[in-house]
């Protein structure tokens, strides 16, 4: 029931905090979003910033906050989903990793298979690049 962390997401890990990850349901697909300490941080410092009276902001803490399960590596860079995460995210015996920056997701291949085609022909389609977006002249 161990998973392999590949070795090129676990040199990315912050030295003070190498053999930790974070897990959560992510709120985007059905996959599960991983991450260190330092990239939690900065989710509940943008979190904070939100009206704290605001349904936003509640909706935002509990679900990303209440369930995020710390978990370690072993000394092979291994650890274990727990089950209510592989439910959520429908794995089974196989699962892939998509790098997404400063977190990951994980999910079963097929599902990340998709998810990764149909990003990329969004952006195709619409034309999109980093420099257009970070400007605000493609606002859709």
């Amino acid at each position: 029931g161990r998973i392999s962390f590949p070795s090129l997401f676990r040199n990315a890990l912050p030295k003070s905090n190498r053999n930790e990850i974070i897990l959560y349901k992510s709120l985007k697909n059905k996959s599960i979003e991983g991450c260190g300490a330092q990239r939690i941080n900065e989710i509940a410092n943008r979190i904070n910033s939100l009206d704290f009276f605001s349904q936003d902001q509640d909706d935002f803490s509990t679900s990303i906050f209440s369930e995020i399960i710390p978990t370690n590596l072993d000394k092979e860079g291994r650890f274990l989903i727990p089950n209510n995460l592989k439910i959520f995210a429908n794995i089974n015996s196989q699962v892939a990793f998509i790098g997404q920056g400063f977190y990951f997701q994980i999910l079963d291949p097929e599902t990340a298979k998709k998810i990764q085609e149909h990003s990329r022909l969004r952006l195709i389609k619409k034309q999109k690049s980093l420099s257009v977006i970070l400007s605000g002249k493609n606002d859709e």
